[in-house]
Parts: C-alpha cells; sequence; structure tokens
C-alpha cells in the first residue's frame, strides 16, 4: 500500500502556487537542456523510437477510456487470465483475475502504481469512495519491469494481475484501471476499461435479420429481452440501462435502450433501432510470430538498417466495399502477441516495421487508419494512412511486436465520435461479428449503477 505524503505546513506557496513555480522551472530547464540531452544522444547505436517529449508543464488530463499518456509505452494488454483475447470481464463473485500487459522502449525501469476508479454506466466517475468498492489497499506498486533479451528494440515489459491478495473489488460495475509514476496519481501512465459483473438477470439475445429491407443484405439486428425475477426494479424504464458493443468497440457503443413491453418482471425489446449495427466485413490479417520466413500476407522481410528493427513488407492490399463476401477466419480485431521461437514468451518477441500498403484510383476525403485492438479500436494519428499520388496508394510504416493481427482499414469523418469500417470493406449480413450485451441497474439505495448481467452472442454461433 502507497504511504501518503507527508504534509507540510512550513512553506509560504499555497498548492497552486507551488506548481506555478515548479511548472515554469521545468520549462526552463527542459529549454535550457535540450540541446546538451540531444548532443548526448548523438551516436547512439540504439533502435530509434518517436518519442516527443511531452509538455511537464500541462496538466494531464484523465479520459475514462482505453488511453496510453505516456509516449514510450507500447502493446498495452489487458485480459482474462488464461486466454490473452479474452475480454477484461471479471465476476464478483469469483473474481478470476485479469492480466496487463505492456512495454516501455526507454531504456530506465521505473517505479509505477496503479488503482481503480469505480465508474457510472456512461463511463464518468461514479459517487462512491474507494473504500466502498475496494477492500485491501487502495493502490499498489506495480511488480518491477523485466528487460527484453535477444531483441533488436530494446524494452521493459510490466506484467500485473488483479484483483489479487492486495486488492479486491466489493461491487459490480465499470471500472477504470490507472496506471501512473510513483505515487503521483497525476503522472499517468495509461488507463484502461474493465468490468466486474454479477449474475442477477437472464439475457435472451439473438442476432437476427433487419426488418429494414434497404439494409437487409449489410446489416445485422441484435433483439433481445431481460427476465428479472428476484431483483427489485424501481423504474424499468428509467433504471435498466443497456450497452451492446460489437466486437467490443467502444467507440460505438449502443446505449439508450428503452423496452416496447414491460410483463411479468420481463422487459422485451423487439427490434431496437439502437441494435442495428452494419454487418461490416472479416478482418484482414497477418502473421509475424516468426521472422524467419514470410508467412501469412506477408510478402518480404528485409533486415534493417544498421541495427535496426526488420522491416516486414504486407501484400498490398486491395478495396473490399464492392466485393462479393469472403467468409474468411479472423479473430474479430484481437492480436496476440507470440515469438514461436522463444515459446511464447513476451520478453523475446522483438518489435517490427510493418508497412501498410492500400491501392487506390485516388484519395478519399476522409482521413485512412489502420484500425485493430493494437490501436484500441480507435484512429488514432500513429496509424494514419499517407496518400502517395505517385504510387496511387495510401502507405503506413508502424512499429508492432511480434505476433499475429487483425486489422481493417477504416476512415472518419470530421467530428464523428466512431469510425467508419464499411466504406473500403464494404459491409455483409453473414459477417461473423461478437456482440457483448451489459446490463446495469442503478441502485439508489447504494448509490451506483450494477453491472448486474451481461450475455455474449454471435452472429453465426449464436
Amino acid at each position: 500500500m502507497l504511504l501518503p505524503r507527508p504534509k507540510t505546513t512550513t512553506s509560504p506557496l499555497s498548492s497552486a502556487a507551488f506548481r506555478t513555480h515548479a511548472s515554469v522551472l521545468v520549462r526552463i530547464l527542459v529549454v535550457c537542456l535540450s540541446p546538451l540531452l540531444i548532443a548526448a544522444g548523438c551516436g547512439s547505436s540504439s533502435p530509434a523510437v518517436a518519442t516527443a517529449p511531452p509538455e511537464y508543464w500541462q496538466d494531464v488530463v484523465i479520459r475514462y477510456e482505453d488511453h496510453t499518456y505516456s509516449p514510450t509505452v507500447r502493446t498495452v494488454q489487458l485480459f482474462k487470465r488464461g486466454f490473452e483475447l479474452a475480454p477484461p470481464i471479471t465476476d464478483l463473485e469469483n473474481q478470476e483475475p485479469l492480466v496487463l500487459r505492456f512495454d516501455d522502449l526507454q531504456p530506465n525501469i521505473e517505479s509505477l502504481s496503479y488503482t481503480v476508479v469505480h465508474c457510472t454506466a456512461d463511463w464518468a466517475a461514479s459517487d462512491l469512495m474507494q473504500g466502498q468498492y475496494l477492500s485491501g489497499a487502495m493502490n499498489d506498486y506495480i511488480p518491477t519491469g523485466r528487460q527484453s533479451y535477444n531483441t533488436l528494440q530494446p524494452f521493459i515489459h510490466y506484467e500485473l494481475e488483479f484483483p489479487n491478495g492486495m486488492m479486491r473489488f466489493t461491487r459490480s460495475g465499470n471500472y477504470l484501471l490507472k496506471v501512473y509514476r510513483g505515487s503521483d496519481e497525476e503522472d499517468l501512465v495509461l488507463t484502461r476499461r474493465f468490468m466486474v459483473t454479477e449474475q442477477a438477470l437472464q439475457i435472451d439475445a439473438q442476432v437476427k435479420a433487419t426488418r429494414n429491407i434497404d439494409l437487409r443484405d449489410v446489416a445485422q439486428q441484435v433483439d433481445l429481452s431481460i427476465r428479472y425475477p428476484g431483483l427489485y426494479v424501481q423504474d424499468p424504464f428509467g433504471d435498466i440501462h443497456v450497452t451492446v458493443l460489437q466486437n467490443m468497440r467502444w467507440d460505438d457503443a449502443r446505449t439508450n435502450f428503452k423496452p416496447r413491453f414491460v410483463r411479468d418482471n420481463e422487459l422485451v425489446y423487439d427490434f431496437p433501432e439502437q441494435g442495428l449495427f452494419m454487418g461490416g466485413n472479416e478482418y484482414r490479417n497477418f502473421d509475424l510470430k516468426n521472422l524467419r520466413l514470410a508467412t501469412r500476407n506477408i510478402g518480404r522481410i528485409e533486415p534493417g538498417a544498421g541495427a535496426g528493427v526488420y522491416e516486414a513488407y504486407l501484400l498490398p492490399d486491395i478495396k473490399r466495399n464492392i466485393r462479393v463476401y469472403d467468409n474468411q477466419r479472423d479473430n474479430n480485431g484481437r492480436f496476440l502477441v507470440r515469438n514461436d521461437l522463444v515459446d511464447g514468451d513476451p520478453l523475446g518477441a522483438d518489435y517490427v516495421n510493418v508497412h501498410f500498403i492500400l491501392p487506390m484510383s485516388a484519395e478519399l476525403a476522409e482521413p485512412v487508419f489502420v484500425y485493430g485492438g493494437f490501436s484500441d479500436f480507435t484512429c488514432q494519428n500513429a496509424y494514419r494512412m499517407s496518400w502517395s499520388p505517385e504510387e496511387k496508394a495510401y502507405g503506413l510504416k508502424a512499429l508492432l511486436k511480434q505476433g499475429f493481427f487483425d486489422f481493417t482499414f477504416a476512415t472518419r469523418s470530421q467530428g464523428a465520435s466512431a469510425a467508419d469500417l464499411t466504406a473500403i470493406e464494404g459491409s455483409h449480413y453473414q459477417t461473423e461479428n461478437d456482440y457483448l450485451v451489459l446490463v446495469y441497474l442503478t441502485d439508489h439505495q447504494q448509490r451506483y449503477d450494477r453491472l448486474v448481467g451481461m450475455r455474449f452472442v454471435n452472429s453465426v454461433r449464436g
């Protein structure tokens, strides 16, 4: 358990004034020392990593979503122990551990800590105090990072399992995991969403053909009903909140479901409008588990310049928005970290510069991104593709860890919150997709949103 910072009453400066003076001093030091640091870095043989210096005098605003604040942190994974592709969900009763993994490409091992924040159904901080949803420690240190071995790109690997002997959950609901440096919770490294569930009701869900004839060939409809015998619900229309995710995409989460019928402790939604999803297309993928040979969808692999990392060139992809559906298997956007030569140890999986190419007859009006679990299912600038008029193609070079990756090409209109996965890839009702139905109950007595039920349903397997 982290000890609180000692309080002092002798300083003539207020907390706000102290932060202001400290910010000015840090800014002066950065400006003065930058030329010296650049000079000291000349001649280094370590692989170059694009790490623009953070502006330490600017306050970091916490984001209640999957986000990485440190520019040197890569390959963040959060999953249920035992299955790397499992979503970060644990049961309140059994509390099976979740595993957090990530790499830091800087050379120094840091002292990192973590804590969790209980959230509302719409991902804002709840009114609960930490002692009301945690037992044991309110925060703790992350185990000391370990150095990679036999990799051209050196990195420090951190791994954490929770809940554990130091920290347990006493309430269900949405949670945000915060990783930060030392004991300063404002010096954030990353945040990740996870959920703690209690099965207090029954969810019946199916993926069906839509009733909208115009979308019959391209869309999928999630139909559901909820039965809650033995669970007191004061206002079924205002206290029950339903969220539906397609392939764990929080950027396209559907909310504001309202039941069409209420009968005998049962809510019937009957083809809700919010449950209509574009089917999309199967994810593209490539295999980088072995750098000695070109495997699935890899055109060629070349050694990097000097002591740099390997360069992997993917086979050129084609636009699929007007093509017939192709039933190729995928992992619905997720990725595995693996080096077959070291038996899957994440410490021995190297980083590779992966070159994506998408031939196009003309540049699109919206920006194009490479999109998937490795990008937190968001359109990140690090994965934005560049248009080349000479080659008539979009291209991107991205530093990724060895493994098996699903990806797709996405566009995003200005002001849109969700990526469009259909403009380039097309959409088909036959596409295999995973859907997750989450049901929350607003508990007015205890003043928080309980996650009282969840249900996975697949568009093909049911």
